[in-house]
């Protein structure tokens, strides 16, 4: 993902310049020098730091759908852990689906990306995210010219699919849904484009699951406004 689609990426930058001499206080030399370090690995591999991550602005399913590369539905088979190639020091991990469903961009039976580990950030603590079998629909940025990617907003753009014991699948992100829906008519109707779905409807999706049938017909409709191929 490229630094660009933070919208705060600008202040980020300022950050860089200004506060990271501030932290290298008398005995904290060390604190001063990861964040700079954390700093410097959002300008040249795009993919925000642990501790920047409250920077990331809410996004509604328009704005992602527009946003995102690829849009996969599929299952996790495979977990791998690795150095970034040509950067010994840079923690990565790649994911492989198995793809059910594509709902944008190029993806075959199967589809892997690699993303960044932020510093500090252990490989214990990380793996909390991606584990084998889990049924996920991920909303990803552009690889960056690293070959890293990511969901949209970390958790905003990572939805989790679950089966109640009747067999209905439903779906929320790591977010839970929260401001998901809000502004998606209006992002439509500014668009010239049309929802089957009435703003009331929408409205009353406004957290928690959601089926998982209906979620899908939304981003079909979505991945069809202008500017969001």
């Amino acid at each position: 993902m490229g630094v660009t689609d933070y919208p705060m990426y600008d202040s980020l930058k300022t950050m860089s310049m200004v506060t990271v001499p501030s932290l290298q206080s008398p005995g904290q030399p060390a604190r001063g020098l990861k964040f700079a370090l954390a700093l410097l690995l959002v300008t040249a591999f795009g993919t925000p730091p642990a501790p920047a991550q409250f920077l990331y602005r809410q996004l509604n399913l328009a704005e992602m759908t527009q946003r995102a590369a690829i849009i996969a539905q599929g299952k996790v088979t495979a977990v791998r852990y690795e150095p970034l190639p040509g950067y010994a020091h840079i923690d990565t991990v790649l994911v492989t689906l198995q793809v059910a469903q594509a709902l944008k961009g190029e993806v075959g039976q199967t589809y892997t990306f690699r993303e960044f580990i932020p510093p500090g950030q252990s490989r214990m603590v990380h793996k909390r995210r991606y584990l084998v079998g889990q049924q996920l629909l991920l909303f990803l940025a552009t690889p960056s010219q690293y070959g890293l990617s990511s969901p949209l907003g970390r958790q905003q753009g990572t939805f989790h699919i679950t089966e109640d014991s009747r067999g209905n699948k439903y779906i929320a992100n790591e977010a839970g849904n929260f401001h998901l829906f809000a502004g998606v008519s209006q992002a439509v109707n500014e668009a010239g484009g049309t929802l089957s779905e009435q703003p009331a409807e929408l409205k009353a999706l406004a957290s928690g699951p959601v089926p998982l049938t209906k979620f899908v017909s939304i981003i079909k409709q979505l991945r069809n406004l202008p500017g969001a191929e």
